[in-house]
């Protein structure tokens, strides 16, 4: 499978060019995310100052108009923290999903890839055991990811894989029947380590010492999927 990069989240909030808007008629994620950005600036836009304060605080405020400067810089304090907590409502109502140590839509990409490939190890463009693959990856994309021996697991084959933008790595695996996705990113796209949910699979990934990201896929439990990204980097 192979998809066009999508574009970053501040891309979609420059001013339209007609490369962008050529892009957004063929990508609906992109689409979806630039709608939820302009709905969460329109609603922020429609917040009312007066409404944000309850009538005891506008109260307060009348009979306080000859306060020292002091406490009308801590009225106007909590007035602006009465508006950041409305904002902050929109916001958390519009969130896709939470934190994910990667972004949308690279989360969904990669669990598609997935989906896409499961038991179709006859795709596979090489065979072998950890050394074979990276080495076959090393001529292939530039860089020999280092794969560590995953405990009960076979390493079924792999290939090249074209995920947001950028080749990168793709091994399958069978662990006791589990069929799983291996992703070894070039760049850096895990913040941290992490499990998230995207088309009824986790995707766990985490930074790799030696650069990029390990990014395993699968139906495991979320421990065991951390356990084998970890065992991955060894």
């Amino acid at each position: 499978m192979k998809l066009d990069a999508h574009l970053r989240d501040e891309e979609l909030a420059d001013e339209p060019s007609p490369e962008r808007e050529a892009h957004l008629r063929g990508c609906a994620a992109c689409r979806q995310r630039r709608e939820a950005q302009l709905a969460v600036r329109l609603a922020l836009r429609a917040l009312s100052r007066d409404a944000a304060v309850p009538a005891a605080v506008r109260a307060l405020l009348e009979t306080q108009k000859r306060a020292t400067r002091v406490r009308r810089l801590l009225v106007a304090s909590a007035f602006a923290a009465l508006l950041v907590a409305a904002a902050a409502s929109v916001l958390v109502g519009m969130t896709r999903r939470p934190s994910t140590p990667m972004p949308s839509p690279l989360v969904d990409e990669l669990a598609l890839d997935h989906i896409h490939y499961e038991h179709r190890a006859d795709l596979a463009e090489v065979r072998g055991d950890p050394a074979i693959l990276s080495s076959y990856f090393g001529s292939r994309l530039g860089f020999a990811p280092h794969y560590g021996t995953l405990e009960a697991a076979n390493f079924e084959g792999g290939k090249p894989c074209r995920i947001a933008g950028k080749w990168t790595a793709l091994v399958w695996l069978d662990r006791a029947g589990h069929w799983l996705s291996l992703f070894a990113m070039p760049e850096h796209h895990a913040d941290r380590r992490g499990c998230a949910l995207a088309e009824g699979v986790r995707v766990c990934a985490s930074p790799d010492p030696r650069g990029g990201a390990r990014v395993l896929v699968g139906d495991l439990p979320e421990e065991e999927m951390l356990r084998l990204v970890d065992e991955s980097l060894l």
